[in-house]
């Protein structure tokens, strides 16, 4: 019986199928008289005077192609290049003229001569000549592991271990990390906060706000977006007042607490402007130190990491961003993390830049992590069994271990092909024991600073190119190596590994970024999945101080299902606490000395500031704003308010952005306001003198607002029914850079 022939051919290896091009067909011969002899330069050829082949100190030489001549002769090099480059080589910088010549003479189909071959002679394309090899010069300064070079031999490698189909897994087995799940109020959750209130002093923050609005319908910076209506802070504004409130109550005196914001291309002057437009939001301008990510790197074609070029511009390329990894890089490489390290910081803690729940786990985390001796602590929230968000997991090979985000399509084959042959399951809790990633990080300072002095804080790289071929030889776009910044375990070493761990919390209380469009949250919503947009964000930040607020023991109802173009929240009660007031569920409790006497409607608006105040008892059925000035100091007690209040009013088509985008603007119909003056008195209808009869505010009995005919088509869906169980915030919504999605789009960003 004869030898049965296999359906497979046999692969070529790299170096054989760089040796065809793209055709399938061979390399024309190689022009002895312009081809360098790559032994030559590496002090390797045995022939000597009798080489038929150039010998030149350049390193390689390009495989002449049809476009190619020989550039005029130099006193180091004659070198291939394509005629266009050839005759353009005046324009540029020395250092240009080197990096030019190292691109197109990287080894077989490698070199990158085709960025150069419509190029033409004319003297009017100067000007774009210079600008794009001024971007490849800015690439290969700014990429951190061997310049634009580095990153495409990087891909290369990358890119075969993809089209080979490699696991980047394989042999590692995993297992639960270590870590600690709470519930907000219970016992174990204050003490933890109290452990870690004690820590927040000595925070340095750092806030990854690298991304504009246009993909939510804004065309301004996320941070400068609105949180919520009632008050108009913006999430940069929030996250300053809650940093300067946790520096005026737990920091030494005179320390200040230092923020730093990564920015782009593309938000870094916005940034500064907003910041300098409104006097940094009370922070002094030496605490606030701006890093600027690069410029992204080059998108990518095929297999030999040739560089894309713009689709309609031959004197310019596609670019993509490089991913939120580049944080560290750029903390080591600005000397952020060692100057906070020499101001006596301890704790270093990472934020993106539309979560208005991110504090809620701050002084929880710190106490985890002071508690456990972590040098990486993640901020993570229960998440279901095979549910589409990394998961924090302990994997372990021989005598190595890391834990790390795996993402929820490795895990589950991971577990399946090594410990539990169930995969991914659910335990007794309802929960997989592997809790979701959320990208919030916390890390230990001095730690942090030496393991940046060892690795520069170059993260590793993975490519996700989307191939139109079962051979995987042809991509459908362009692709490129990103890095990210929850893959800082990786680079650990010995005893290091061991101490990374993890914080849980509710996503409701912790979780609900604002990244989406309208469009495209109301079909991430009709899948069970968070819609991710500004009025979900909205509703959320909410709904978690109600249920801090309930945890405490205040009576605080349950709002109304309301619908606005497409997207159903829970709408009210609107309890917007100021930082100023009260930044974590310890401080809630001190605030609120007596909750059982504080009742709040679920139709009501209820706005806190002020550092002096306390609420001892409300009685709350409308709006009420309580202000205390700095220095002054104010008791609520006996207040009962009963009036119009406020409500959401259908806008979809509004001409402000902020509004458009929710579907509805906020409604002032009557509102209390008492304001406790430095001075000692106070502003509104209210006395602390006062009885409980006096001091009662009322309006008849006032039933949810009437929708005007001309928005009915468009809602609110105003309900009294109890609402639905709220959608799983830990579900992940689309990438938020770039076109592409990592693993399915299940990657958090």
């Amino acid at each position: 019986m004869g030898k049965k022939k296999s359906g497979n051919r046999k692969k070529k290896s790299g170096a054989a199928r760089r040796n065809n091009n793209n055709s399938g067909t061979k390399s024309p011969p190689l022009d002895p008289t312009k081809t360098v002899c790559k032994f030559y330069a590496e002090g390797r050829c045995k022939n000597g005077d009798e080489c038929k082949f150039l010998h030149t100190d350049a390193k390689v030489a390009a495989p002449p192609a049809a476009t190619c001549t020989t550039a005029p002769p130099s006193s180091e090099a004659t070198t291939a290049l394509p005629a266009g480059l050839a005759s353009s080589m005046s324009l540029f910088t020395p250092a240009q003229q080197t990096l030019a010549t190292q691109l197109c003479t990287l080894p077989g189909t490698t070199n990158q001569c085709h960025l150069f071959q419509k190029w033409t002679t004319d003297e009017k394309d100067n000007d774009k000549k210079k600008a794009l090899m001024s971007k490849l010069e800015q690439v290969d300064q700014s990429y951190p592991d061997g310049g634009l070079t580095g990153y495409l031999t990087n891909a290369i490698a990358l890119l075969e271990k993809s089209r080979r189909g490699e696991n980047p897994l394989e042999g590692w087995i995993p297992s639960v990390p270590k870590g600690e799940a709470f519930e907000v109020g219970t016992d174990a959750f204050l003490r933890s906060e109290e452990l870690g209130l004690k820590e927040v002093g000595k925070c340095g923050f750092i806030l990854v706000a690298g991304g504009l609005g246009e993909r939510l319908g804004y065309g301004d910076i996320k941070i400068g977006l609105p949180t919520e209506l009632a008050t108009g802070t913006t999430y940069i504004q929030f996250y300053i007042e809650t940093i300067l409130a946790f520096q005026s109550r737990y920091a030494e005196p005179g320390k200040k607490l230092p923020l730093c914001i990564m920015t782009s291309g593309d938000t870094n002057a916005k940034t500064v402007a907003l910041l300098s437009a409104n006097n940094y939001f009370g922070m002094d301008k030496d605490q606030i130190t701006i890093v600027q990510q690069g410029q992204g790197v080059p998108a990518l074609y095929d297999n030999d990491a040739h560089i894309a070029l713009d689709t309609e511009d031959p004197y310019d390329i596609q670019m993509k961003p490089h991913g939120h990894g580049d944080i560290h890089a750029l903390l080591h490489s600005n000397g952020v993390a060692k100057a906070w390290q020499a101001k006596g910081m301890k704790w270093t803690v990472f934020f993106q830049d539309t979560n208005g729940l991110a504090f809620h786990t701050l002084a929880l985390s710190l106490g985890v992590s002071s508690k456990m001796g972590l040098i990486m602590n993640s901020i993570t929230c229960p998440r279901k069994a095979k549910q589409a968000i990394g998961a924090i997991t302990k994997l372990t090979k021989g005598d190595q271990q890391k834990t790390m985000n795996v993402e929820y399509n490795q895990l589950d084959p991971l577990l399946r092909a090594t410990v539990s042959p169930e995969g991914d399951v659910n335990d007794e809790s309802g929960f997989s024991p592997y809790p979701g990633n959320i990208n919030q990080l916390v890390f230990n300072l001095d730690s942090y600073v030496s393991i940046l002095e060892r690795t520069k804080g170059v993260m590793p790289e993975f490519v996700n190119p989307k191939y139109a071929d079962a051979e995987k030889t042809i991509f459908k776009k362009p692709t490129r190596l990103e890095c990210m910044m929850q893959d800082f375990p990786t680079v650990l070493q010995g005893a290091e590994t061991e101490k990374v761990g993890f914080t849980s919390l509710a996503s409701e209380l912790c979780f609900s970024p604002v990244k989406n469009a309208t469009a495209d949250g109301v079909a991430l919503q009709a899948k069970g999945t968070h819609p991710g947009v500004a009025a979900s964000g909205e509703a959320d930040q909410s709904s978690s101080v109600a249920r801090i607020l309930r945890s405490i023991g205040c009576q605080v109802e349950e709002g109304f299902k309301v619908t606005f173009n497409g997207i159903t929240v829970t709408s009210g009660p609107d309890c917007v606490l100021k930082p100023s007031f009260a930044a974590c569920a310890t401080e809630f409790k001190k605030k609120f000395p007596n909750p059982s006497a504080v009742k709040i409607s679920g139709r009501s608006s209820l706005v806190l500031s002020g550092q002096g105040l306390t609420i001892e008892s409300l009685d709350l059925d409308g709006a009420v704003v309580i202000e205390c000035e700095e220095g002054a100091s104010g008791v609520i007690r006996n207040l009962s308010v009963k009036n119009k209040g406020w409500w959401k009013q259908p806008d979809p088509s509004s001409d402000v952005e902020v509004i458009r985008m929710r579907g509805y603007d906020m409604r002032r119909l009557e509102t209390e306001k008492i304001v406790f003056k430095k001075d000692g008195s106070i502003d509104g209808n209210y006395s602390m003198e006062t009885t409980p009869k006096e001091s009662a505010r009322t309006v008849p009995e006032v039933s949810a607002p009437v929708v005007p005919k001309e928005a009915a088509v468009v809602e609110p869906v105003i309900s009294k029914s109890a609402p639905a169980p709220p959608a799983d915030l830990t579900k992940s919504a689309p990438e938020e850079k770039g076109d592409e999605q990592f693993c399915n789009g299940c990657t958090i960003l």
